[in-house]
Formats: structure tokens, C-alpha cells, sequence
């Protein structure tokens, strides 16, 4: 949003976003010190709640800066500087995640997923890393939409920025989404008769 990428530092004084984007441009390296620590928190709470691990969010926190570094030339400043940041932690830690594949133990909590009364087991509650495997079974964007927006807590149109989509496409990546991992779990309960719903 053009409205964000004029909003200044914490403390309510300094330059804005853009122009420390712009001083970054011209070479000044502690003009991208001070984006780093203005936007590291955010940057890394995203990369936490996608990866679950400390080091991992770490280790893409580092990467998304350095990316965005070495992008720069290609942010578009009518943009939320903050908001290109976060969609490029969230590529990262989506392709850590897809690169390490179904082995990868994830420690995400989605929701609490209520069975229909009476029909599903107590031990039958998903584990974490069954959680990490179906999460991991479902397109990229609608994954980064439910993380985004369950565990994020953003709003659709933070999130519509962040993935670079219409507000539409976002609540249609939740929809779609959310029945994915539905008829995943349906299909862990067949044995038991029981029909799993994500509450979301």
C-alpha cells in the first residue's frame, strides 16, 4: 500500500521506508541496517509460524534480506516495503519446506481440527507431523494463505499484498485450501467412519 511505505520507524522519527530503500540504492549500507532492524521481528515471526524451528526462521530471515538486497532494483515503491519483505520470506520458507518433502517435521499448529460428535476416536487427533505432511500436499499459494492468515493473523488485504494477488484470489486460496486438508484428513479416517472439519 502507498499509505505504509511512508510510515517512519518505531519511535515515530527518521526517514521512511522508501527512503532508506532509495539510500540503499545509492550505495549506503547503513540505511539497509536500519531496514533489517525496523523489519527483522516481522520478517522472522512469518518464517517461525511457516517452519516451526528457530534456526530454520533464522536461517530464512537472513536469506530474505540478502534476496531482497539483492533485488532491490526490481521493488516497486508504490509498494509496502514491509509487505515485499514477508512474500519473500514466504517463498523461503515454502521451498525449504517442499525441498526437504514428507520427512520434514514441522511443529504447526493449524487449527484444531473437531471431529463430528461421536464419530472419531480421541487418539485419532492428527499429530504435528501429520500436520506438517498434509500441509505439505497442498499448492504453495493456498499453504502460505492459511499460514498467512491463521498464524500471521493478517488480513486479507495484507495478505493480497504479500502474495501479490486480487483480495478474491486470497479468500479463494483459503477456500480451496482448507477443503484440501479436509479430504486429506477425511481420507486418514476412512477406517474409522469418521469425517474431520477444520476449524477455520
Amino acid at each position: 500500500m502507498r499509505e505504509a511505505q511512508h510510515i517512519p520507524g518505531d519511535a515515530g522519527t527518521g526517514p521512511t521506508d522508501l527512503e532508506l530503500v532509495e539510500a540503499v540504492g545509492r550505495g549506503d549500507r547503513r540505511a539497509y541496517g536500519t531496514l533489517v532492524d525496523r523489519h527483522l521481528k516481522s520478517v522472522y515471526a512469518v518464517a517461525l509460524r511457516i517452519l516451526g524451528h528457530a534456526s530454520d526462521a533464522e536461517d530464512v530471515s537472513q536469506d530474505a534480506f540478502l534476496r531482497a538486497f539483492e533485488r532491490l532494483d526490481l521493488f516497486d515503491r508504490n509498494w509496502s516495503f514491509r509487505n515485499w519483505l514477508l512474500k519473500i520470506a514466504s517463498n523461503l520458507a515454502i521451498n525449504r519446506i517442499r525441498s526437504r518433502g514428507r520427512e520434514r517435521r514441522l511443529q504447526l499448529k493449524l487449527a484444531e481440527a473437531e471431529p463430528a460428535a461421536g464419530e472419531v476416536e480421541p487418539d485419532a487427533v492428527p499429530s504435528p507431523r501429520e500436520w506438517a505432511y498434509w500441509l505439505d500436499q497442498i499448492d504453495e499459494m493456498h499453504r502460505a494463505a492459511i499460514v498467512l492468515f491463521h498464524f500471521h493473523e493478517m488480513p486479507y488485504t495484507e495478505i493480497a499484498e504479500v502474495l501479490q494477488v486480487p483480495v478474491n484470489t486470497v479468500r479463494t486460496y483459503l477456500y480451496r485450501g482448507r477443503k484440501k486438508l479436509r479430504e486429506l484428513m477425511t481420507g486418514r479416517q476412512t477406517s474409522e467412519n469418521g469425517v474431520w472439519s477444520v476449524a477455520m
